[in-house]
């Protein structure tokens, strides 16, 4: 059943989540790559570790690790970057602050030895979010950034296979105050035409990373992360729809993604880590305060759960699939303190009807007017969620649904069940009766509305 939620404020204690690419299957390396790349993991999340226990905050923790990262030639990121089609390295990396939700991110850039330092320049001292190719390049030698000479990318001399560089570089982190970042770097995909960008610098593709559900990190085919904007997805599923962490990327990676694309990391506000891929191996590793801390060149089985994740038993009919998104825009316009908004579905007439606590009112303005006088701010507003919606069509062209709301405000949660009349008009649908009714509490009078 869906779950409409907006989800609130825990404490938590630090965790980190890296990857360094997902990809080939490493049981076929030789012991030399193999020691190469579990020597970079490790030294990259043991001084990620070693920062977030000294109460260092996120944001410099994923850019500290995923400079590490970039100077290790083993990855396909900084220092061990894939060449394009004319023999060229562009590098791509972007960073995001779950807090603020600010963000950072270049592309295309060829001399700078630590992209991920230059994203999150473009973040601080400009209101950008995205620079690329030429401009960035010069906004590089602006900030003073170190900078390389050609020759330092690609260096061979600790590799003897003929292709020896892979691995998009990531990092999700959570810190001790209750923050997350994510940040991601790449070298791209090896002979890619020039000007090509994947999904390392595009936020919400290979990136994303908010206070209220997760940061993610993904790697793989970017294109295919840009089309269904999997970052995002994965914290879309958990702010709209309730879904956990788990089941999130679980679903994307067996139902959104096709097999052999990539892989993702993810870590949810209250410490929980994920890891999946749907390749033959992905470089990852993991830490957190109650003292795991585990790296991995791949995951049994992919990460996965063993049970495998499905959305529904049955499909959504387009009707039910429509009134749930106007249901998830009302709990948004209500979490947001927009009363304007969430009347904006309910039918504009005076035959309009709305039932609460044994009393009906008839009419829009006079359902606004009630609304707004019970509610006259925000605070007083909460946070709304709507779940366990039952859908049963009544003909064509009307539906009922049966819900339960819950409320939360000022730490004093409120919970009732809601019984909707909709019909199909032109313009969509409309909610034509609203019957709201409150699970009784001691020691309270108050009769919440929807």
């Amino acid at each position: 059943m869906p779950h409409l939620t907006s989800s609130g404020d825990e404490k938590p204690n630090w965790a980190i989540v890296i990857h360094g690419g997902a990809g080939s299957d490493p049981t076929k390396w030789n012991e030399d790559k193999t020691k190469i790349r579990e020597a970079g993991l490790l030294r990259a999340l043991t001084a990620g570790r070693d920062a977030l226990a000294n109460g260092r905050n996120a944001l410099d923790t994923v850019e500290l690790v995923i400079r590490i990262l970039e100077d290790d030639a083993a990855f396909n990121a900084g220092r061990g970057a894939v060449l394009t089609k004319e023999g060229q390295v562009e590098l791509d990396a972007s960073i995001m602050d779950g807090k603020t939700r600010a963000c950072g991110a270049v592309a295309g850039v060829t001399a700078t030895r630590n992209p991920i330092n230059l994203a999150r320049l473009v973040m601080t001292e400009t209101p950008h979010v995205l620079l690329a190719g030429k401009g960035a390049n010069q906004f590089a030698e602006q900030q003073k950034v170190p900078l390389v000479a050609p020759d330092y990318f690609l260096s061979k001399a600790r590799f003897p296979e003929s292709e020896p560089h892979f691995g998009t570089v990531g990092c999700a982190v959570l810190d001790s105050d209750g923050n997350l970042a994510a940040g991601t770097s790449t070298g791209g995909t090896a002979k890619k035409l020039p000007g090509r960008v994947g999904d390392s610098p595009i936020v919400g593709a290979g990136t994303y990373a908010a206070n209220d559900t997760c940061a993610v990190s993904g790697t793989g085919v970017g294109e295919e992360y840009i089309r269904n904007s999997i970052a995002y997805d994965v914290a879309a599923r958990m702010r709209y729809a309730n879904e956990s962490i788990e089941d999130a990327v679980t679903i994307i990676m067996q139902q959104t993604l096709q097999a052999g694309v990539g892989g993702i990391i993810a870590l949810s506000k209250d410490g929980k880590i994920v890891m999946q891929h749907n390749t033959p191996g992905m470089s990852c590793g993991a830490a957190d305060s109650s003292g795991k801390f585990e790296t991995h060149l791949a995951l049994k089985d992919g990460g996965s759960p063993q049970r495998r994740v499905t959305t529904d038993a049955r499909k959504p009919s387009k009707a039910e699939t429509e009134i749930t998104e106007l249901l998830l825009q009302q709990v948004k316009d209500w979490n947001q303190g927009d009363i304007d908004a969430f009347m904006e579905p309910y039918w504009n007439s005076e035959q309009l009807t709305f039932s609460s606590g044994g009393k009906v009112t008839r009419g829009h303005a006079k359902t606004l007017l009630g609304y707004k006088e019970r509610y006259p701010d925000a605070k007083t507003m909460g946070t709304l969620a709507f779940e366990g919606l039952e859908f049963q069509a009544l003909g064509n062209d009307a539906m009922q649904v049966l819900g339960i709301w819950k409320l939360a405000r000022d730490n004093q949660p409120m919970t009732g069940r809601f019984t909707l009349v909709l019909r199909q008009f032109p313009e969509g649908w409309r909610i034509i009766h609203d019957h709201t009714s409150k699970t009784p509490e001691k020691n309270s009078d108050d009769t919440v509305q929807q």
